[in-house]
């Protein structure tokens, strides 16, 4: 019976992060969106593997639930992994970069929380009830991003789109484009009028804010998508699934007409953003060709690429904006195929499952957050919340099965779980509460920054650097105070840590190099200015300033 209570507990801890993962947001840390829903996976990952070892302590043996995504996962990992230790920047590697924590680290998140969902479900209908939750949360979601897409467009006078507690529209798109099958699915699967009501209630507030993304990557997933929900799901309320769908496109298309009317137009920078993105893919394959095996390590395309770029993007670019071609950049072949291996056990785990009641429509999710990622990328903000969904897909397929068990020694089971307390509660802060920390301080000194208070944030500045010592954005902000106190040696220092931890920034060379002239060192000043311009060739500053350095003297 303890046992039973165990696995209670372990779901509904399970339902509740999911249903916060999407909404977590923090206003007292300098990144709002992103590092507050990477510290909430880390605390669900950390909590559900202590429920399910002590649960293992409890029966006395351990039971592991295998799915077919565990080798071709585990393979991915490998890969990443590998690819890590021969990178480009190692600390990037391992812990990715600001904002995108795109390292191993968040890869090896994935991982576990994909396992660590499986092995907490119980069946089908648990995965659909978890299913319920995510579309609950999403319900939210979109309806935060609603209100945050009008309200900023009445403000400034021009389509501003939704992006919500997701920070960015195209990560919101790739999120709802996920939800809107499983919407669509619980419309003709519903038993009840209220059920049905709830569901086409959902499926119009997806609808909408997916529509005020203006994120036409999802846009296009989401098509495709309709062509699999189409092809497989049937129900009694079909008829109201495709009138409900088709309200959806009307609605879309009314407030497209009414905003125009208004006078509000959609931003201009984002057909910009879109048309560089061939090019940007074409410097993606020399790129790979440079290093084709095993990469240039998790998340170190943004350091690399400008070395391959032959045009002015407008933009720094840290992802290659195609799911393969990222992967294939920092992972290499080995890790591409690892990726393509992981794609065919997902449609061979539909194909099998596929008479399984909700199969089709788990399936169109699948499909619409996947082809969204082939013209962008995993964000961690939507990537958290797809891995558990998978999970709950695997249950919906039937794809698990039970491993034989293994007998656990016999031993005091208090002294483990005593163990097991105290290695979670180390994991918490080391894992949680320093970054949580080390960001707040950031916010702190930067805020006090703008206000011209540069002595007062150097305090902050400095605590944040020491909270986060293998983040470079930390020292980055260390930098710029001491530049602007004029204090040379510290901000060379600091710059000179920031770049060795890994940055594509070239703001923080320049100023290296301003402050190594500026203390004498000129063949170090030299090298900071050519770094900054190999960053960006296209910046007149960078230009100008290696310039100054290899214009003869006379």
């Amino acid at each position: 019976m303890r046992s039973d209570r165990l696995a209670a507990i372990e779901r509904w801890y399970l339902r509740a992060a999911l249903f916060v993962l999407p909404l977590a947001y923090s206003w007292e840390t300098y990144d709002h969106f992103v590092i507050p829903k990477l510290l909430a996976a880390r605390v669900l990952v950390i909590g559900l593997l202590i429920l399910f070892l002590i649960r293992a302590l409890v029966t006395g043996s351990l039971a592991i639930k295998r799915t077919p995504l565990d080798l071709p996962l585990l393979t991915f990992v490998g890969s990443a992994a590998l690819s890590t230790f021969f990178a480009y920047n190692q600390n990037v590697a391992v812990f990715g970069i600001y904002s995108r924590y795109d390292g191993l680290l968040t890869i090896l998140t994935y991982a576990a929380l994909f396992w660590l969902s499986v092995q907490a479900l119980s069946g089908p209908a648990d995965a659909r009830a978890l299913v319920w939750v995510l579309l609950a949360s999403g319900y939210v979601v979109a309806g935060i991003a609603i209100v945050q897409s009008v309200t900023d467009s009445l403000r400034e006078g021009a389509v501003v789109p939704a992006f919500g507690t997701l920070g960015q529209k195209n990560v919101l798109g790739a999120f709802l484009a996920l939800l809107c099958p499983l919407a669509y699915g619980e419309i003709v699967s519903a038993r009840s009028r209220v059920g049905r009501m709830l569901a086409i209630n959902a499926l119009a507030i997806y609808g909408i804010a997916l529509f005020l993304s203006y994120s036409r990557s999802a846009w296009l997933a989401l098509a495709l998508a309709g062509v699999v929900v189409g092809i497989g799901v049937r129900g009694p309320g079909l008829r109201i699934g495709i009138a409900a769908a088709a309200t959806v496109v009307l609605l879309a298309g009314v407030i497209a007409i009414s905003a125009q009317a208004g006078g509000l137009q959609p931003e201009r920078t984002d057909l910009a953003e879109f048309g560089d993105r061939p090019a940007v893919w074409r410097a993606s394959l020399q790129l790979i060709a440079s290093r084709p095996v095993l990469g240039y390590g998790p998340d170190n395309f943004g350091l690399v690429f400008p070395h391959f770029q032959a045009a002015d993007l407008h933009q720094p670019w840290d992802k290659a904006h195609a799911e393969t071609l990222q992967v294939a950049a920092t992972q290499g072949v080995v890790g591409l195929a690892a990726y393509v291996w992981l794609l065919v056990a997902f449609v061979r785990a539909f194909w099998r499952g596929r008479q399984n009641m909700g199969a089709f429509a788990v399936f169109a999710a699948w499909v619409a957050y996947t082809a969204t990622l082939q013209v962008n990328f995993s964000a961690l903000a939507s990537a958290f919340p797809f891995w558990i969904f998978a999970a709950a897909a695997m249950q919906i397929w039937g794809a698990t099965h039970r491993a034989e068990a293994i007998p656990l020694t016999k031993g005091p089971p208090a002294a483990v779980a005593g163990l097991l307390g105290v290695a979670g509660f180390l994991a918490l802060g080391t894992a949680i509460v320093l970054p949580y920390r080390a960001d707040t301080n950031l916010f702190t000194a930067v805020t006090a920054d703008f206000g011209g208070r540069s002595r007062e944030a150097m305090d902050p500045a400095m605590q944040a650097r020491i909270l986060g010592p293998r983040e470079s954005v930390y020292a980055v902000e260390v930098g710029n105070i001491a530049f602007e106190l004029g204090d040379w040696a510290a901000a060379r220092d600091a710059y000179g840590d920031a770049a060795e931890l890994g940055t594509y920034n070239p703001l923080v060379y320049r100023n290296l190099a301003l402050a190594d002239r500026n203390l004498g060192l000129m063949a170090e000043a030299r090298a900071a200015a050519r770094q900054a311009f190999e960053l960006n060739r296209f910046d007149p500053a960078n230009q100008a300033l290696l310039a100054q350095f290899e214009a003869p003297r006379p």
